[in-house]
């Protein structure tokens, strides 16, 4: 059961811990950073890192940059360890069983690196000014990162639970601090629910190491980010997303899924999730519609679907052949 525990908190704590989004005040910047977030949530992890490691040689003073580097390095690995996979194949043992890679100690030692100068920089911006927003922004996402390479790699639990935790405290001095900085409470939502969520045994336990949260409050903070966040908002999104999904309302999820692959049409695991969303909906005209469109993209490598590894080709192929299957069941074919 803890497993399962340290495992939700850390994958919504994924979506909370981008932060490829802030304004920068040179025109230069601006065109770095609008790569390297467009790049990032387009699934271009080479061409998210570039961008960010142009941003952090233009403004080495500033925190955020060196975050955005680091979370780009940590979702390319991600990606490449499999650690990203789509529920759209679940109950798919061949697509599931695959051997998986070993973590890669030079992208390891880059994330660390990014992660360590980023860290000085926000805590030497604190000492100057205590309250500075950018420095304490900056500080949550740091150890938010820390902690999901610490789960999803590692397989540290309770190193990921302390790094989540100080993720935690900074978005709540942040929020004391700045109200209406409405991006922070993306980090404090996620505390919220995830804590709210656990059974009440464990939530007890956690009560009494003085953790406490709310699952309405929790989504409450996710969905005003979603609607009304600047530097979060995308992360917000991806993560209402998985909380609707949780809850099992899907029809909910689809028109906020819909909305990122308007903005970002090459993230092909965004468009496998939204079939698999219809699919939970009973929907499962629409939801092959989609599997076959995506298909399609595939094999004419439109908007660089091509990229999509081999076995997951292998699976959607199966994934279109069961849900035609069961269509025609339905219909009361053969």
């Amino acid at each position: 059961m803890l497993r399962a525990v340290f495992q939700f908190r850390l994958i919504v704590l994924l979506a909370a811990s981008v932060s490829l989004a802030l304004a920068a005040p040179a025109q230069k910047a601006v065109d770095y950073q609008t790569l390297g977030h467009e790049s990032f949530y387009n699934l271009e992890y080479e061409e998210a890192i570039e961008a960010s490691q142009g941003l952090v040689n233009l403004r080495p003073d500033d925190p955020v940059a060196f975050n955005d580097l680091a979370t780009a390095i940590l979702y390319k690995e991600l990606l490449r360890l499999g650690k990203l996979e789509t529920k759209a194949f679940k109950g798919d043992n061949n697509f599931l069983a695959w051997d998986k890679p070993t973590a890669d100690p030079k992208a390891k030692k880059e994330f660390d690196t990014a992660l360590l100068q980023g860290r000085k920089v926000a805590e030497a911006m604190l000492q100057k000014k205590p309250r500075d927003a950018r420095a304490l922004y900056a500080l949550s996402t740091n150890y938010g990162l820390e902690s999901t390479y610490q789960l999803m790699v590692d397989t540290s639990y309770f190193g990921a639970l302390r790094n989540a935790n100080q993720a935690d405290k900074y978005s709540r001095q942040l929020i004391d601090s700045h109200p209406g900085f409405v991006d922070a409470y993306l980090v404090a939502g996620t505390h919220e629910y995830v804590v709210g969520s656990l059974p009440w045994a464990v939530r007890y336990m956690v009560a009494i190491g003085g953790l406490r949260g709310s699952k309405e409050k929790g989504k409450e903070y996710v969905r005003r980010v979603a609607e009304e966040g600047d530097l979060a908002r995308d992360s917000a999104r991806a993560l209402l997303v998985l909380l609707l999904r949780r809850e099992q309302r899907p029809l909910e999820a689809i028109p906020v899924i819909a909305g990122i692959i308007r903005d970002f049409p090459r993230n092909y695991l965004m468009h496998l999730e939204l079939a698999g969303l219809y699919e939970d909906a009973g929907k499962e005209d629409k939801a092959l519609d989609v599997f076959r469109e995506i298909h399609a993209k595939v094999k004419t490598n439109t908007d660089r679907f091509g990229r999509m590894p081999a076995r997951a080709q292998r699976a959607l192929a199966r994934k279109i052949a069961e849900v035609e299957k069961q269509i025609a069941l339905a219909s009361g074919g053969s």
